[in-house]
């Protein structure tokens, strides 16, 4: 450790009962010690103890010296890009617009967590599905099903072949105890819809071939290189199908949501233009040439 970075670590640590004294807040000015200045840019005791703490497994001492480093490094090549910029007041519109969308946003953001209901009922999600049902196609095939892969001398593969036809509950713990013993290969994919894919990267089918065989029979079987292979499907959606309403329910809650936001603003800015016109805020400077000029362009 350089002696420069052993200075600065103690200085750290001597700052901490003063900074855990005031509860994480920014200590006055006038009682910050500055660990590096850079062209009247300051770099606090405190400010750097905090980055410290938020990474408590780095080595104290070199990760400061780093941090000094980085930050020294930063403000010079800023002073250097402000010098080389020549479009400044370009710069500063740019930030005051920025501000401007910050401010506004967050006001809006406020306004509807303020008075905006933020639920949507499972009949309205249900009726904009309905109504929009071309929205939501499948983008790949989907399963939902089970899928075994078995030594081909596998014991009682007549009973795997009626509990794979069955799919009750008796038959599907019947599946699971068997399986535990005997297969190679064991997906349970029925709690929700998995990509098709998910099933054929543990077969030697294509998915065009395992979505022909399935499309045929809703339990397959076959054999190849000393295996057997169960694909039980319960549902299946081809490529382009309509998705259930269960699979696009929380995107059809955003959009919803997202179109009462935009009306509520939309209502909230109406209002207050209304407000203003009514209290004389607004006026009208020279409106009916104003009009003409406009109507002429």
């Amino acid at each position: 450790m350089s002696e420069n970075g052993m200075i600065k670590y103690l200085l750290l640590l001597a700052s901490m009962p003063l900074l855990v004294a005031c509860h994480g807040e920014k200590l006055p000015q006038e009682n910050r010690h500055s660990l590096v200045d850079v062209d009247g840019m300051h770099l606090y005791k405190d400010e750097v103890d905090l980055v410290l703490a938020a990474n408590p497994r780095a080595d104290s001492a070199e990760f400061v010296d780093e941090y000094i480093e980085r930050w020294a490094t930063e403000q010079l090549f800023y002073s250097k890009a402000a010098d080389n910029v020549a479009s400044m007041p370009e710069i500063e519109s740019m930030i005051e617009s920025y501000r401007r969308s910050l401010i506004l946003n967050i006001y809006q953001s406020k306004l509807v967590e303020q008075h905006l209901q933020p639920t949507i009922s499972q009949g309205e999600v249900n009726r904009f599905y309905e109504d929009n049902k071309a929205l939501f196609d499948a983008d790949e095939s989907l399963f939902k099903g089970l899928l075994l892969v078995l030594p081909a001398k596998a014991p009682n593969l007549n009973k795997v072949r009626k509990w794979c036809v069955d799919m009750n509950s008796e038959a599907l713990e019947e599946i699971e105890t068997y399986s535990a013993e005997n297969a190679l290969v064991y997906e349970y994919l029925m709690d929700r819809w998995y990509p098709l894919s998910d099933v054929v990267k543990h077969t030697p089918l294509t998915e065009f071939q395992l979505m022909e065989r399935l499309s045929r029979k809703k339990t397959i079987e076959f054999k190849e290189d000393g295996k057997v292979y169960f694909v039980c499907s319960d549902t299946i959606l081809r490529e382009g199908d309509t998705l259930p309403v269960e699979l696009v329910s929380a995107e059809i809650n955003e959009l919803l949501l997202n179109s009462r936001r935009a009306d509520f603003i939309k209502r909230k800015k109406k209002d207050l233009f209304e407000e203003a016109k009514a209290k004389g805020i607004i006026k009208y400077n020279n409106q009916q040439t104003v009009t003409d000029n406009i109507t002429e362009k």
